[in-house]
């Protein structure tokens, strides 16, 4: 089965594969469609150079999309395939091109992100790769928010326009020097401020007076209950760590998708995060699940 470089012929049938894959619903399904197309329309994505195909009969069986992270000398491969096809010769053979394709933008590191029940991590194994991290799925249901009162002087509010480029400090500062990320541009956080799955609305600040504390970052994804609210970032600052904000941080925004009619909020963490599971454990989170990380040292520059 051949895999092709992508070309702007794929989109409307790619766009489709990926919403058929990720929601049965065509509720969910249109969300996944949106969603995918302003995925490919990020900046520095260019598909035309990072996007492999996989196609039978004309049909589409699998995609890969490389994640160039050039700051870091780092990408990251995403993998969607054709559930026939998992785990065989043609999973196999995309995962080897995306590799070709990190090779040859002279990138030192490939990670991958392996979900639980697939063959994918003995996949990668053939082609090097070891495993590096474990994050852990998990899962607020409850029926009650915990009421967590804001200190004296401290507020919260929803981002609003002109945001961009504190969004982009707030977020670069709580995150640099954490394992995978890599510092974004003003120009990546504005585009991802507008994608189908996310609303102003939802991405929240945490504030002592005028100076940033933290922030949270809520979306909304598929799953096989209808729509879920997901807590996609939350991030304190430097300054700020280990005054329990976090706390207040998170409760802003489990509490903004319970507005919206969100009954579940997920989140995914950093197994060796201990700090961020025993906070989410005490707000009434749930481990649902994992998934494994793996990595592939390369030659670089």
């Amino acid at each position: 089965m051949p895999v092709v470089n992508y070309t702007n012929n794929h989109n409307a049938a790619l766009v489709e594969f990926v919403a058929s894959h990720n929601s049965t619903t065509s509720e969910l399904q249109e969300l996944c469609r949106n969603t995918f197309r302003y995925v490919l329309g990020q900046p520095g994505l260019v598909p035309l150079e990072t996007c492999l195909v996989l196609e039978q009969d004309r049909q589409i069986k699998g995609l890969a999309l490389v994640y160039r992270e050039f700051p870091i000398s780092r990408s990251v491969i995403e993998v969607i395939i054709a559930p026939e096809l998992a785990g065989g010769p043609d999973e196999l053979e995309i995962l080897r091109r995306a590799v070709s394709l990190v090779t040859a933008e002279r990138l030192s590191v490939a990670d991958v992100c392996v979900m639980p029940g697939t063959e994918r991590g003995k996949l990668l194994e053939q082609l090097g790769f070891s495993p590096v991290r474990t994050y852990l799925d998990m899962l607020w249901n409850q029926d009650q928010l915990p009421d967590v009162s804001l200190p004296s002087g401290y507020s919260v509010r929803s981002f609003q326009n002109g945001d961009t480029a504190l969004l982009t400090k707030v977020q670069n500062a709580a995150f640099i020097g954490s394992w995978g990320f890599c510092p974004n541009t003003e120009e990546q956080i504005e585009y991802r401020t507008k994608m189908p799955n996310t609303s102003k609305e939802g991405i929240l600040f945490l504030f002592e007076g005028d100076r940033p504390a933290g922030y949270c970052w809520t979306v909304v994804v598929p799953s096989d209950n209808g729509p879920r609210g997901i807590i996609g970032m939350i991030g304190v600052v430097p300054e700020y760590r280990g005054k329990g904000v976090s706390r207040h941080v998170l409760h802003a925004g489990i509490q903004y998708l319970r507005s919206i009619g969100m009954a579940e909020v997920g989140l995914e963490v950093d197994g060796n995060n201990d700090p961020a599971v025993r906070l989410y454990t005490s707000m009434g989170f749930k481990k649902m699940g994992e998934r494994h990380w793996f990595e592939l040292d390369l030659p670089g520059t």
